[in-house]
């Protein structure tokens, strides 16, 4: 059975297929949104189904459902749906998850990561999009501002007529809401006002309204923060950069709701800038910025992989995606809340990234980094977080130990990057873990996504 990491994505061979819900909440409400046509369509507990997105709710509409989709009858104009979930109190419980069933079997399924979820009050699960044919893809991103929010993200406004009938802004569990109590009876001669729930969320600043990964629809920039900036996380070196002549490259707000001063570039680091995440030998390039933003940025290669090495220097979100390009997401780099540093691996699978999407509370440095510039495993690795090392030793067993409370995903992949990249998955799993596998013959690149400490220990003959 395959198990997707947030942000994976696959093609789907099968124009029939399922979508099911198994999540645990409070007063959850599943339902899957339609993008593409002039309103924002939705099909829920009380809206069971939509000829235009040939989508049915056929079982279930809170936080247990099953979706079926007919991919071959969906109108021409809808290229999204989205499966999402509200509820009435924040967070979502453990072994949360949505299956995804093709005409025969499981095609996989999407484990939430409920330990990083605690806030949220909605959540996006995952996607069915067209590109070359229809894609699926696990999103797992939250909103504390609940369904409201949400549904804003996805370019419509919660007041939309078609939304209103059939949705609430927050949801109630339809198999319960025949005992809910009777609104009281309007003043004769008044028209009656919709009374405002109880725990209805306040305004939330933008930084506050969604968290975790960034929605379909480009948002509107958080404004820059007055508050003092946390510490910089400690990198090993005081090393400085060496200066560099800056590279003419531009960066491009989304949605602005003032001009941003744009980030500066300076290629060619100091190779002696050594640090927890060194070797870093040049050529790279840094990019240094604050708020959200669209980067273009300057690839350190002319073709494969890279490394791109992030910090951030915030207080709340710190998201960062690489943009295909039709300007849609297409690989999420980082996740977090505060300060963070972490190397993530680009175009592994052929693709060619020009730009990526930040959305962040504070400062930011962003650097790209050929692939040599990863830790070398020889005899044993250990770090925390995510992070991309190398592999240029012969096929041999490797055990691997993490410590932490979320995803740990161990995937290897050749130095060329195209298509037949991919080499195999060598761990898989949530929470704390200690286990052997197969290392492949080097030189190849070994990608982390992890939220604690691990070891990478190689085991000769």
């Amino acid at each position: 059975m395959r198990t997707f990491a947030m942000g994976e994505k696959t093609r789907l061979d099968d124009s029939a297929i399922r979508v099911e819900f198994d999540v645990s909440g409070e007063g959850l409400a599943a339902y899957c949104f339609s993008l593409g046509t002039a309103d924002l369509d939705v099909v829920c507990a009380a809206r069971p189904a939509s000829l235009t997105s040939a989508v049915a709710l056929v079982a279930g509409g809170t936080g247990i459902a099953e979706f079926h989709v007919d991919l071959s009858a969906v109108d021409d104009a809808v290229d999204r749906l989205v499966f999402a979930i509200g509820a009435q109190a924040p967070g979502f419980g453990a072994g949360s998850q949505l299956r995804l069933l093709g005409a025969d079997d499981e095609i996989g399924r999407f484990v939430l990561p409920v330990g990083e979820l605690t806030r949220e009050r909605a959540l996006i699960l995952a996607e069915v999009y067209r590109r070359d044919g229809w894609r699926f893809g696990a999103v797992g991103q939250g909103y504390e501002a609940g369904l409201d929010q949400l549904v804003r993200d996805l370019g419509a406004e919660p007041d939309q007529a078609l939304f209103t009938a059939a949705v609430m802004a927050d949801p109630v569990v339809p198999d319960t809401a025949a005992h809910a109590e009777p609104a009281p009876e309007a003043a004769e001669g008044s028209e009656a006002e919709p009374e405002p729930a109880a725990d209805a969320p306040e305004p939330a600043r933008a930084s506050e309204t969604k968290s975790k990964a960034e929605s379909v629809i480009d948002p509107e920039p958080a404004p820059e923060s007055d508050a003092e900036p946390m510490p910089e996380p400690e990198i090993g070196s005081d090393a400085e950069p060496a200066p560099a002549a800056s590279a003419d490259v531009v960066a491009e707000p989304p949605l602005p709701a003032k001009q941003l001063p744009e980030p500066e570039a300076a290629p060619a680091l100091d190779p002696a800038d050594t640090g927890p995440l060194s070797p870093r030998p040049a050529p790279a390039v840094e990019y240094e910025g604050r708020g959200d933003r669209v980067l273009s940025i300057e690839r350190p290669v002319d073709a494969g992989p890279f490394l791109v090495e992030l910090e951030s220097r915030g207080t709340e979100n710190f998201v960062v995606w690489t943009l295909d390009a039709d300007l849609e997401t297409d690989k999420l780099l980082a996740n977090t809340i505060g300060a963070h540093r972490s190397r993530a691996l680009v175009d592994e699978r052929g693709t060619r990234t020009s730009r990526l999407k930040i959305e962040a509370d504070g400062a930011w440095t962003v650097r790209l980094l050929i692939p040599e510039a990863a830790r070398l495993l020889t005899d044993r690795l250990e770090g925390t977080g995510p992070e991309t090392v190398r592999w240029a030793g012969p096929r041999t067993v490797v055990a691997m130990t993490h410590a932490g409370g979320s995803n740990f995903i161990v995937g290897t992949f050749t130095e060329h990057g195209d298509d037949e990249a991919y080499l195999g998955t060598l761990a898989n799993v949530i929470g704390d873990y200690e286990g052997e596998s197969i290392l492949p013959k080097g030189p190849c690149l070994i990608e982390m996504e992890a939220d604690g400490a691990w070891t990478l220990t190689t085991i000769p003959d």
